[in-house]
């Protein structure tokens, strides 16, 4: 099922107020998360976990000299990150401090998700989806046999996740069992967001923005003719989201309808976040953390 979509260009006179610089100078900040007052981010090629205030500021280090650290994310006092190159699985204060390898010896690991007590991954070419307490300890695969897994989201007692090599989005429960594949067909699933009933995909490969719900069935597109949807973030009714080819952070209905660009000209964007009426997103080449106040584009 393909809705209805068209392209209608954000606002004229777009300035400070609406889009801002939090930080500049990265090396390839690649996704971001957002905690209290500030955002963290890795930085896949400069090697770095970082923070820069939600008002911008001095960018301040919280653990350097990673092999590629990929995902990320934050609970309570502690960062959480994957080392894609590393093979890790890691933790950092969020005032910085000692550096925790949670799990090491894996091969890729990717996508990365916290839940009560456990952090949630994915390893891309071991094609498992594990386990691993906040502090460490036994490691519990709860899925294995997968095709790159890459992205993953914890909502209740589900983990949902997307694999672009198997091209299919699934789930599993936090406690393991069987796969339950909610998708397939899918050219390249990647960055996802549960909201409601729905998982909402971006298919990087396919130039979609698509939607199924929690327990599957048929899969609708929201968005098409993309240039390579990477990540998604969806709040207040809409589906946020960059196209890493197309340089461009636009937003669609979670009912489908029109695209709204609210960004062009990003130099390869990828992660983004939804959080208190902004959003926030790692451009890539332009080495840039970059934030916008969503609701001046109006409902």
């Amino acid at each position: 099922m393909i809705l209805d979509q068209a392209s209608k260009t954000a606002p004229s006179g777009t300035d400070a107020q609406i889009v801002s610089t939090l930080a500049s100078g990265l090396t390839q900040p690649h996704f971001v998360a957002v905690s209290g007052d500030y955002v963290y981010f890795t930085e896949l090629h400069g090697g770095r976990i970082g923070k820069v205030r939600i008002d911008g500021g001095d960018a301040i280090t919280l653990a350097d000299g990673l092999e590629r650290p990929m995902d990320i994310a934050v609970s309570g006092d502690s960062v959480y990150f994957t080392e894609h190159h590393g093979k890790t699985v890691k933790k950092v204060g969020i005032n910085g401090g000692e550096v925790t390898t949670l799990v090491k010896n894996l091969h890729a690991p990717y996508g990365i998700a916290v839940s009560d007590d456990y952090v949630y991954y994915t390893d891309m070419d071991w094609g498992t989806v594990e386990k691993v307490g906040v502090n460490g300890g036994e490691v519990t695969v709860l899925a294995k046999g997968l095709r790159d897994p890459i992205r993953i989201a914890v909502s209740g007692d589900y983990i949902y996740f997307t694999e672009y090599a198997a091209t299919r989005l699934s789930k599993i429960k936090t406690t393991g069992g069987d796969v339950i594949v909610l998708a397939l067909g899918m050219d390249y699933p990647c960055g996802l967001d549960v909201s409601g009933d729905y998982v909402y995909v971006a298919d990087r490969d396919d130039g979609t923005i698509n939607k199924v719900r929690t327990d599957g069935g048929e899969s609708v597109t929201l968005a098409s003719e993309l240039q390579g949807p990477i990540d998604v973030a969806v709040s207040d009714g809409y589906v946020y989201f960059t196209e890493q080819n197309g340089g461009r952070l636009s937003r669609v209905s979670t009912s489908g309808g029109e695209v709204v660009q609210l960004l062009t000209g990003l130099e390869r964007p990828f992660g983004i976040v939804v959080s208190g009426g902004f959003l926030y997103v790692a451009e890539s080449d332009a080495g840039a953390i970059k934030k916008v106040a969503i609701e001046e584009f109006g409902p």
